[in-house]
């Protein structure tokens, strides 16, 4: 959210909040990545962490991207004929991330229509058919400067954007903040999907701002919360969870009664502050942000190798936050992206940290995960297709840069609940990840394969030590699909992180995904 950079464009308004054929995927030297995520605590069994979702582009649906320059781009290439798959990519990250909910940022339904509540709908179908429906919900943030001020704005002659302040005390204008906003996201989420604190759902209310976006909020602010939470009673029968942003509090000090507020945020302060940690009512809400903008802007937040975020995190969910919102997991306009990140360029060249903003593309999804309610899980998928690095092949399949730029062969695949998969895999092709959640223990790694032919051989390597050639199951078919056990990664007293590769010996397999199991 942009409630300090205004700068007249209101594209800074309302988005949110994100190699030669021989040439292989490069890796970073040790003093770029030390293999090592400092320790934290993560969240307990009443904290949530989540994050906020942008969509209104097509650039971040359907590509190309919008500033290819800045940092934090986006690893998936965005299908232009299939925004849908966009959403599932999206709900796949944060699957592997661990976060509790996610939150689409709302900037209204009408007239503008860029933002309306109604577009989530595939991102929900994306959940649901992956069977997350209990794991990850979705909340309301309300991206007020756009819902309330620039669609009024729009409906009364002036243009989208800001030309007049919201006026708070007219009641005739509440329909924005409700009926074109918060009825439209409850009509269009299911009650199972909702994310809720104490079986209420979830809105999260953006800015107060009376210098730039609201006018008449003395006494006003209270008045129309007071009306959202009738009109939620009346239309579906609960009363919502309301956090709202702490110059609410300072510009209507009414916010402060009972009942009018449930909890307050405070955003972060670029470029000092990349989070903040805010009590009200006995508890308190928590913002982070991975990075804000890049050097050479006088608001950059610095990712100093993902320190920034994980100091944010320790400061929010560490220090007992009821929630902890993150800005913003596709917000690469803004370079506060959390999703998994470029590191090849559309022509094939790797790209360096200071291109990116990233050690490794999933590194911020790495950092979410460690803070979260399950930071070693004891079954943990990651995709193939979605591997930090890869390398070994001599050639590609001729779809160029189709889902990740670079020489990896990658389709749409014929298995149950993924989206695509590795083919064409050659004799000494390897996929690798960085700082894998292990579990203590003697886990497996388990493979997802498909095959028709016979001996084909792969191998793991842990921490750069290769374990012995594993026969690989002949399936009958590149579309007939089996879970193949490749045996223990290794015995690990404590929870730790660990470099693992994945090594075909002789190609000539499909593979969607890998998984860390317990051992028998």
């Amino acid at each position: 959210m942009k409630k300090l950079i205004l700068s007249g464009q209101l594209a800074l308004a309302v988005l949110l909040a994100g190699c030669l054929k021989t040439q292989e995927n490069k890796l970073p030297s040790s003093d770029e990545n030390n293999n090592n995520l400092p320790n934290a605590r993560s969240a307990g069994p009443n904290q949530y962490l989540g994050v906020t979702c942008g969509f209104q582009y097509s650039s971040q649906l359907g590509g190309p991207v919008r500033q290819p320059t800045r940092q934090n781009i986006s690893l998936y290439n965005p299908d232009p004929n299939n925004p849908n798959a966009t959403w599932d990519e999206w709900v796949a990250q944060l699957a592997q991330a661990g976060v509790d909910f996610v939150c689409p940022n709302l900037t209204g339904s009408q007239p503008n229509t860029n933002g309306s509540p109604t577009k989530i709908t595939p991102m929900i179908n994306a959940i649901n058919a992956r069977g997350l429906t209990n794991q990850l919900k979705l909340a309301a943030f309300d991206d007020n400067a756009a819902s309330w001020v620039a669609q009024w704005n729009m409906a009364n002659g002036r243009g989208y954007g800001y030309a007049q302040k919201f006026d708070m005390a007219d009641t005739s204008n509440w329909k924005y903040i409700y009926d074109y906003n918060y009825k439209v996201f409850f009509q269009t989420v299911p009650d199972a999907n909702r994310f809720k604190i104490n079986g209420r759902p979830i809105i999260i209310i953006w800015t107060g701002n009376t210098n730039t976006f609201l006018t008449n909020v003395n006494g006003n602010a209270s008045r129309a919360l007071t009306y959202v939470r009738q009109k939620c009673q009346a239309d579906f029968g609960f009363n919502p969870y309301i956090i709202l942003s702490q110059d609410f509090f300072t510009n209507d000090p009414t916010c402060n009664n009972p009942g009018i507020a449930d909890d307050k945020e405070s955003w972060f302060t670029p470029p000092n502050k990349s989070f903040s940690l805010t009590s009200f009512n006995g508890t308190s809400i928590g913002v982070a942000v991975p990075q804000f903008q890049h050097p050479g802007v006088n608001t950059y937040i610095n990712p100093n190798h993902g320190q920034t975020f994980d100091n944010g995190l320790t400061g929010t969910v560490e220090s007992g936050a009821l929630l902890t919102l993150c800005e913003g997991f596709t917000d690469y306009e803004e370079e506060a992206a959390m999703w998994r990140a470029r590191n090849i360029d559309a022509n094939n060249n790797s790209l360096t940290y200071d291109q990116t903003g990233y050690d490794y593309p999933n590194q911020r999804i790495n950092i979410l995960r460690k803070h979260s309610h399950d930071p070693f899980p004891a079954t943990f998928r990651l995709e193939a297709e979605g591997c930090d690095y890869f390398g070994g092949a001599a050639g590609g399949n001729g779809k160029t840069n189709f889902y990740r730029n670079g020489n990896i062969a990658i389709a749409a695949t014929s298995d149950n609940n993924g989206a695509f998969q590795i083919g064409w895999i050659q004799n000494n092709e390897w996929l690798e990840w960085q700082e894998v959640p292990v579990a203590a223990g003697s886990p497996h790694l388990q493979i997802r394969v498909a095959n028709p032919n016979n001996n084909m051989q792969a191998h793991l390597e842990i921490d750069g030590v290769a374990g012995p050639a594993i026969t690989l199951p002949n399936t009958g078919s590149w579309s007939v699909w089996t879970t193949f056990d490749l045996g223990s990664i290794g015995s690990f007293a404590t929870n730790s992180y660990h470099k693992i590769r994945i090594v075909f010996n002789t190609g000539n397999v499909n593979v969607n995904w890998i998984q860390l199991v317990p051992g028998s």
